[in-house]
C-alpha cells in the first residue's frame, strides 16, 4: 500500500485553530494553499522573501509563465501593452527600477536596454505578458542581478542563495536512527506506512546534496531515495520495519528512527493468597502507581468541529468513538476515563489543565474529518528537549520531556491499524493541547474508510479503531510508566 497524505486546507484549519484565533487562521491557510495545493500547471518559486506560486500556460505546445506573477511578490512590478509592445517596469525593495521591453508575436525584447532573444515568441493574453518558462532563468538573473536556477522538469525555481542541501547519516545505535541534518529549520509533512517514511517539502527549497540515491548496510533501515516532481521535493526512506520520526535542534534536525516491536505480553499471574485476618484494625496503605489513560474527544458544545456531513458532526463522531475506546481498554485491564463523556464545551487549557491534575500516565485526544482516509496518528511538532519530568515544566513544551513515550506508543497504535488493514499515517502535528501535557500524548484523526463518507459512524469501523487503540496501549504498557496520583 502506497499512501499520500495530502495537508488539506481542512486540516490545516484543524490544527491551526488550535493555537490562532480564527481570523488568523482564515490568513494563514490562504498563505499556505496556493503551494500545498500545488496543481500541476504550477511552478513553485523560491527566493529569500517568500515561496510562492507562479501559474504557466501551454502556449502551441511550450510552457509559458507570467512576468507579472513572477515579480509581484519580490518589489513593485508595473505591466503595460503599447500595441503589439509590452513595457516592463520592476522596482526591488529599496532599489532602483529596471525596464524590459518585448514585442508580441516576436523573439526579439529588450532587458535593461540590452537585446535579448527568447527561445520561443512572446505572448500578450488579456493585457498580460507571458514568456517562455526556459527563457525566466535568464530574464530574472538580468532584473533582479541575483543567480537563478530552473528545475524544469519538477517545476521548481531558486533565486539568489536560497537552496537547503542537507546531509544524512546512520547511527546503528539500538534501534537504528537515521539523522537528518539541515542548515536551517525544516517543517516537512511526514506519512508513513509499514516499511517506508515520505518527507515532503512543499515550502522549503530542498534540493539534492549531489547524490539521490542511499543504500544503507543495516538491517532495518535500508535505503532513501530523494526525488523532486511537481513543484516539490520528498524524501522516500525504507525500512523492514515502521518508521517515527522526531525533531530536534529547532527542526533543523529529523531523527527517523525503528519502532521497537512490542514486547511480549506477560503470563498471567496468580493472586497472592488473601492475608490471615487479624483481630486489630490495620491502617490502609498508602495509595501505589497507577496506569491512568485519559480519553479526550475533541471539541463539543457549541464548538461543534468538522462537518462531515450536514447531520453529522464530528465532536459527535469521536464522543462515540471515545466511549469504545474507553471500555475497549477497560476491558484489557487498563483504567481509562474520558475527559469528556457529554456534549459540553472544554477549553483547550482546562483540557490539558485536567489531564495533569489527574496524573495521566497516558493522554488521547480524538478527532475526525471528511478529507483523506484512514486513520492518522500524531505526536507533538515539539522539538526534544531534555527536561527532568517532574512537578515543574514549561506550560507551553511540557510534551517534549514525554516525546520518546509519546513515539512509542504511536507506533504501537500504527502497528494495530495496519493489522486491521485500515488506511493510515503517522505524522508529526501543532495540535493543542498536546503540547501542554506532562505526559506520554498522542492525536488520533480518523476519516472515512473508504469512499462513503457516512461510514466514518459506522459501528463497525468504529469498534476496529478502538481495539486497535486499545491493542496499541496494552502491547506498549509496560514501557510506558504509571504514575502516583
Amino acid at each position: 500500500m502506497t499512501l499520500k497524505f495530502p495537508l488539506t486546507n481542512d486540516r490545516l484549519r484543524l490544527w491551526l485553530g488550535a493555537i490562532f484565533p480564527a481570523a488568523v487562521v482564515l490568513a494563514l491557510v490562504a498563505y499556505w494553499a496556493p503551494v500545498h495545493a500545488q496543481p500541476p500547471d504550477q511552478l513553485t518559486v523560491y527566493s529569500p522573501q517568500s515561496t510562492y506560486s507562479a501559474a504557466m500556460l501551454d502556449i502551441q505546445g511550450h510552457l509559458y509563465v507570467g512576468l507579472i506573477e513572477l515579480l509581484e511578490p519580490l518589489g513593485s512590478v508595473e505591466g503595460r501593452v503599447d500595441g503589439k509592445k509590452y513595457k516592463l517596469r520592476f522596482t526591488p525593495p529599496g532599489g532602483h527600477p529596471v525596464e524590459a521591453q518585448f514585442q508580441e508575436g516576436k523573439d526579439k525584447s529588450k532587458i535593461l536596454s540590452e537585446n535579448f532573444k527568447l527561445p520561443e515568441n512572446f505572448a500578450q493574453q488579456n493585457g498580460r505578458g507571458y514568456v517562455p518558462l526556459s527563457a525566466v532563468p535568464e530574464i530574472l538573473t538580468k532584473l533582479l542581478a541575483k543567480p537563478v536556477q530552473l528545475h524544469p522538469s519538477a517545476r521548481r525555481l531558486f533565486i539568489g542563495d536560497v537552496p537547503i542541501r542537507f546531509s544524512m547519516s546512520l547511527d546503528k545505535s539500538n534501534p537504528p536512527k537515521l539523522v537528518l541534518s539541515f542548515p536551517v529549520s525544516v517543517n516537512p509533512t511526514i506519512a508513513t506506512e509499514p516499511g517506508r517514511m515520505r518527507l515532503t517539502f512543499r515550502r522549503e527549497p530542498v534540493v539534492s546534496n549531489g547524490q539521490d540515491s542511499y543504500n544503507f548496510t543495516d538491517s532495518n533501515i535500508t535505503a532513501a531515495v530523494f526525488a523532486e516532481h511537481d513543484g516539490l521535493a520528498e524524501l522516500d526512506i525504507m525500512a523492514k520495519d515502521p518508521l517515527l520520526a522526531n525533531f530536534a535542534d529547532g527542526g533543523k534536525t529529523i531523527i527517523v528512527s525503528v519502532v521497537p516491536p512490542p514486547p511480549p505480553a506477560p503470563a498471567p499471574v496468580a493472586p497472592p493468597p488473601p492475608a490471615a485476618q487479624t483481630q486489630a484494625p490495620q491502617a490502609k496503605p498508602p495509595a501505589g502507581p497507577r496506569f491512568l489513560v485519559i480519553i479526550d474527544p475533541g471539541h463539543g458544545g457549541a464548538e461543534t468541529g468538522a462537518v462531515i456531513t450536514p447531520t453529522l458532526m464530528e465532536k459527535d463522531v469521536v464522543l462515540a468513538l471515545g466511549r469504545r475506546v474507553q471500555r475497549d481498554l477497560q476491558n484489557r485491564g487498563i483504567a481509562a476515563g474520558l475527559l469528556r463523556n457529554s456534549d459540553v464545551a472544554i477549553g483547550l487549557d482546562q483540557r490539558a489543565t485536567a489531564t495533569n491534575a489527574a496524573r495521566a500516565a497516558l493522554y488521547i485526544t480524538l478527532h475526525a474529518a471528511n478529507t483523506g482516509r484512514g486513520v492518522h496518528l500524531f505526536t507533538s511538532m515539539l522539538p526534544a528537549e531534555n527536561l527532568q519530568r517532574g512537578n515543574f515544566l514549561p506550560w507551553d513544551r511540557a510534551q517534549a520531556a514525554f516525546l520518546d513515550l509519546s513515539g512509542t506508543v504511536a507506533g504501537s497504535v500504527a502497528v494495530e491499524v495496519e493489522a486491521r488493514k485500515l488506511p493510515n499515517a503517522t505524522l508529526v502535528a501543532p495540535l493543542r493541547p498536546m503540547n501542554n501535557i506532562a505526559a506520554p500524548a498522542i492525536a488520533v484523526e480518523i476519516a472515512p474508510p473508504g469512499d462513503n463518507v457516512e461510514d466514518i459512524a459506522s459501528p463497525e469501523y468504529q469498534e476496529k479503531v478502538a481495539q486497535a487503540i486499545a491493542a496499541g496501549v496494552a502491547a506498549v504498557r509496560s514501557k510506558v510508566p504509571e504514575v502516583r496520583p
